[in-house]
Order: C-alpha cells, then structure tokens, then sequence
C-alpha cells in the first residue's frame, strides 16, 4: 500500500493540500481522497484542544476555523478541505468570502449528490451532531436542490461511542434505536452529515433494515458496500458518506493546475492542538492507513 510519509525539512516547498476537522473524524475524509490519490501532498489538523465544535456557537466555530486556515496557509496549502459537519454548516460560507484559498466544505456538493439519487417526492434524512441539525443548513441546500421532505435528527452518542471504539454490537444498535425508531417509512437516502458517523454504517444499517425490512447500502467514493440484505421488493435505504463529493472536489481542483505534479510527492503531515498521544490513539480508529505522528500546535486563541 503506498502511504503517505511525514514531511520533511528539505520539502517544505511542496504543494499541499489541506483538511481539518475540530477532531479524528475528517480523517474518513482526508482517507477516501488519499485512497484515490496515493501520493497526494496532505496536512491534516485536528483543533482537539477547543473540540467538539457541535457545542458551540456559530461565531466561535467560524473563529477556530479561521484561525486552522491561517496556520494552514503558512504550510502552503493551496486547498482548505473542511472534514466537519459542524463548520462546514456554520462558517463555510463566511470562510469564502474571507479567504483567498479555495475552501471546500461537505455541505453542497454532498446535498446535490443526495438529491440526485431521490425520486417521486421521497424522503431525505440527515443525521448529524446537535449544531449541524439546529443550523438548518442541510435542509436549506437540500431544498435549493429540490427536495423538500427532509427528516433530520441529532445523534450526538454516535461520536463518544465510535472514539470508544464502539461501532457495532449491542451498544451501538441500542443507540441507533434509540434515535433511529421513528424514522419515516418513505426515507430513501440517509445522509451521514457527521464524518464520524461512517463507522456507525454497520449498525445503522442494521437498524434500518430491521425496522423498515429494506436492504441498506453504503454508497462512499469506493462504491456501494451491501450492509443489511433482505429478501423485500422495496428499492434499498442508501447510506451517504460525505466523501465521494470532497473526492470530485479535489479532483476538479486538480486537473485545473497544469502541473498536478506539483502535488504529488507522497507527503503527510499531522497536527493537533492538544494531547498528541491521544489524539493519535483515537486517530486510527477513523483511518485504516498507517498515519505520521501527530505534531503539537497552538492555535491563536488558545
């Protein structure tokens, strides 16, 4: 497997792209884009020290992210990837407009692939964490693309529980009841608006079907993976993860540089506000690939 080295001081001049998350989370991001481009020159930053974002408020989340993006300009990054629900609902919008970089979110781009899968007035349904729900911004993109049955819930157990490294089992689908009970029966695609929640995949598939006796497919930017299979006639509940639209963002960026080699080189690079040993425990739970070793940053406000 050809995986990424940290960077070192004779390369600093490498062309970058960069993805940060207030966590581990966006490394399910960082992950699916290094996977279609195996020596692609990254940074990731986790803000763990002010994490979770969920929590705060939309000035104080478009701060953080602000400050991420100037530090991650002084790495020279070409590409500001926001792996996070949470900021991608509240602050991307405003980052645009104050950053020069280009700045990609999860929001749009994930909407409009969402709705490319609906038909017949069905229903959309979008989990995330308390903020991203409460801002309505799923919603409001999802009705900009044409759907207006949209069913949201907040299912803020999912993040401790996958950092606990709980994703299935008992546990698990006893929180995905929990929240998932009363989902409406005319629900085709559940958008996993939380790049935590790619590891729940297997428990809320299995909730689902079982509810709903419906097949459940995760559809990511390695395909469709079966997770719950039964024998009904009913078109299957597809799972959406956000990284099949960051994967397309950054190849669009791509093939406009005349010299993508510019980007390749095979460089990674990880920081964290807070606790590097800890943040690099957690870490391999969102990313398969061996990662770096996470540098310790200090942010402006901390």
């Amino acid at each position: 497997m050809n995986t990424p080295s940290i960077a070192q001081a004779g390369h600093e001049k490498k062309r970058r792209i960069a993805f940060f998350d207030s966590g581990q989370g966006g490394l399910t991001v960082w992950e699916s884009v290094v996977s279609r481009h195996p020596t692609l020159n990254t940074i990731y930053l986790g803000d763990n020290a002010r994490y979770p974002y969920g929590n705060k408020g939309a000035d104080t989340v478009t701060r953080y992210a602000s400050e991420a993006i100037l530090f991650l300009a002084a790495q020279r990054a070409e590409l500001i990837v926001v792996a996070c629900g949470t900021a991608s609902s509240v602050a991307v919008e405003r980052l645009k407009q104050v950053f020069r970089l280009p700045v990609v979110g999860i929001v749009e781009g994930f909407c409009a692939e969402a709705a490319a899968l609906i038909a017949n007035n069905r229903r959309i349904a979008v989990l995330g964490t308390r903020f991203t729900v409460a801002s309505g911004r799923f919603e409001a993109v999802l009705r900009q693309n044409g759907i207006n049955n949209v069913w949201q819930r907040a299912c803020p157990l999912f993040v401790p529980l996958v950092e606990e490294g709980v994703s299935q089992g008992e546990i698990a689908e006893a929180a995905c009841r929990m929240y998932l009970s009363d989902i409406p029966d005319d629900v085709d695609v559940v958008m996993l608006a939380c790049t935590h929640f790619p590891r729940f995949a297997s428990a809320i598939a299995n909730t689902l079907g079982a509810l709903k006796n419906r097949t459940v497919i995760l559809r990511s930017s390695e395909g469709d993976t079966r997770l719950y299979s039964c024998a009904s006639a009913q078109d299957p509940i597809i799972l959406l993860d956000s990284s099949s639209s960051v994967v397309s963002a950054v190849d669009a960026f791509l093939a406009s540089h005349a010299n993508q080699n510019e980007f390749h080189s095979g460089e990674c690079s990880l920081y964290c506000t807070d606790a590097p040993a800890r943040f690099a425990q957690v870490a391999q739970v969102f990313a398969q690939k061996t990662l770096p070793e996470p540098k310790l940053i200090s942010l402006g406000s901390l």
